[in-house]
């Protein structure tokens, strides 16, 4: 027994020992202070760092993250300090961690303070961004709500993480950048996610057979609120759904018969060369094959999102999202997805992933020519039909450029959509492969906006502000003015063999005389024009259009036989 506790009593001596600090490692007062200063000197160049004054001085962009490697030159020069302060007298200790709270650790404080506030600004930059472009695509679908729950939450915190900023004008600088245009974009869309809800609310009370008329009631309150909403196609786009779930609850018998009338939202639509039939894609994931000569309806869902749609050699070509547009989702990063279907079965024969976010595409039947929606600066880039992999990019395209290939199929032409001014370039198309283009001609008597066609005898470019463009083979010619038209217009559509071609504006239909390009005749229509295509004889009007009982809308087509240049109905 004696053994024992002799032993226990060296064991714990032993430890003791262990762990004190001896003289060899503790650190000198005078080491220790040289250590402490260094620390203080780290956190004056932080303290400038982080100071909205001084950044002013030194660049462009003052409201950003600082130089890191001050703040984690300042982090490990303090936890140096500490260290050696730790092996100190209490006296000792006492003294030189009071410097070191004083002079170091509030700049590293504030400094944390700063750097927490910048980053969550930047992801409320690209919350932004991602709720502008899911409302863009539809601004009544999950992905948009969500985007805008995700930006409220995201203003939420930082509003948090400001109060802990110092100085009130280095806060009033990271609010103005990033919290102001996420809180105007947020409130610019809030009552639109507010009807949305409510009408998602209304659709549970419909399936557990709610009382119909407290449906009807809450109808005609959420048609109130959507009185506030400011933008006409969205408010349009609520009354189409309100309107659907009113057909639900008492059924419709008093449409205009001569309207085909669809159901949904149509967000893109392109027509069938020769058949009555055109492809849209609706609010949500659906390719669709309208026939409006027999009003059947056959529909696609894909597994993303669809972007654009090209029609060519009876097959869809369709542009697949994986993300949100952005300008700082850069090149090396992006991703997406193609696919094609066949118009005949309406079923997909393929889908291959690319390396880059398509925006728009277009086809010759030997490659797939689709631009970036995102990076600023990408490329257009060629995939082979046969073999689905990249044989061919142009020189350097920026992002959200729309394409137009020439029914020669020899070249496309690329208008840009998010530079000013705005910009047409030209790209030859040899055996498939997209060569580098040039650029349109600079003209200072007017702008040019987003869209373009080209007529089908390839000699024009119609731009939608107006201006009509020579589309020439000789680069002199090409691209170069030619008229201008009575006024700009929404969307086109060409009866070459009888040489008129139509143009939407709002509600109003106009009447060119294509030799003269002069405008002979007007209509009023009865609703919103979306889209107008010219077929056999026909000139089909896809609109918005108010129904009789109850004032809603919903999208409908309608045909107009054509003699001259006067359409009948």
């Amino acid at each position: 027994m004696n053994n024992w506790k002799f032993l226990s009593a060296v064991i714990i001596l032993v430890t003791v020992m262990m762990i004190m600090p001896s003289k060899s490692n503790a650190a000198s007062l005078s080491e220790t202070e040289k250590l402490v200063q260094k620390a203080e000197n780290a956190a004056t160049v932080l303290k400038w760092e982080i100071s909205l004054e001084h950044r002013k001085t030194k660049y462009a962009d003052p409201v950003t993250l600082p130089n890191m490697n001050f703040y984690n030159t300042t982090k490990y020069a303090s936890q140096l300090a500490y260290n050696a302060i730790d092996t100190l007298s209490a006296q000792e200790k006492a003294s030189l961690t009071k410097r070191m709270e004083s002079n170091v650790d509030i700049h590293l404080d504030r400094s944390m303070a700063y750097i927490d506030a910048i980053t969550s600004g930047k992801k409320i930059t690209i919350k932004t961004e991602n709720l502008n472009e899911s409302y863009r695509l539809n601004p009544l679908s999950d992905q948009t709500e969500q985007a805008y729950h995700d930006l409220s939450s995201e203003i939420r915190k930082q509003a948090i993480l400001l109060y802990r900023v110092y100085g009130k004008s280095t806060r009033d600088a990271i609010l103005d950048k990033y919290k102001s245009p996420g809180e105007k974009a947020r409130q610019s869309i809030k009552p639109v996610i507010s009807v949305k809800m409510e009408i998602d609310q209304l659709h549970q009370l419909i399936v557990i057979n709610e009382n119909k008329e407290k449906l009807l009631l809450t109808i005609k309150q959420i048609e109130s609120n959507a009185n506030e909403i400011q933008h006409q196609k969205v408010r349009q786009l609520v009354y189409t759904k309100l309107e659907e779930a009113k057909t639900i609850i008492v059924g419709n018998n008093s449409l205009d018969k001569s309207f085909l009338y669809l159901s949904g939202i149509i967000r893109e639509v392109i027509e069938h060369p020769s058949k009555p039939i055109i492809y849209a894609l609706n609010e949500n994931k659906d390719v669709l094959e309208i026939n409006y000569g027999t009003g059947k309806v056959r529909r696609l869902t894909m597994n993303l999102v669809p972007e654009r749609i090209y029609f060519y050699n009876d097959e869809l070509y369709v542009a697949l999202l994986k993300g949100i547009h952005s300008s700082v989702w850069w090149n090396e990063d992006q991703e997406g997805a193609i696919a094609i279907i066949n118009t005949s079965s309406f079923t997909l024969l393929e889908q291959f992933d690319i390396d880059m976010d398509p925006f728009d595409i277009v086809a010759d039947g030997k490659s797939i020519y689709v631009s970036s929606g995102s990076g600023q600066w990408g490329n257009i880039k060629g995939y082979s039909r046969e073999t689905l992999l990249e044989t061919s990019k142009s020189g350097l395209v920026y992002e959200k450029s729309y394409l137009e290939m020439h029914p020669s199929l020899d070249k496309l032409y690329a208008i840009t959509t998010a530079l000013s001014p705005r910009d047409i370039e030209s790209y030859f198309i040899v055996d498939g492969k997209i060569s580098t283009g040039y650029d349109s001609p600079d003209y200072d008597d007017y702008r040019l906006t987003k869209q373009m066609t080209i007529s089908p005898d390839g000699k024009y470019i119609f731009n939608d502000s107006g201006v009509v463009m020579i589309a020439a083979d000789a680069k002199p010619m090409n691209m170069t003015y030619h008229t201008k038209l009575y006024s700009n217009y929404e969307k086109i559509t060409f009866n070459m063999k009888e040489g008129f071609f139509y143009t939407s504006n709002g509600s109003n239909i106009d009447v060119y005389n294509y030799k003269s390009m002069e405008r002979e005749k007007r209509y009023a229509m009865s609703g919103d024009i979306q889209n107008i295509f010219y077929q056999d004889g026909k000139l089909f009007v896809v609109s918005i259009e108010e129904l009789y009982s109850t004032k809603l809308t919903t999208y409908a087509i309608k045909a107009y036989n054509v003699k001259g240049n006067e359409l009948i109905q």
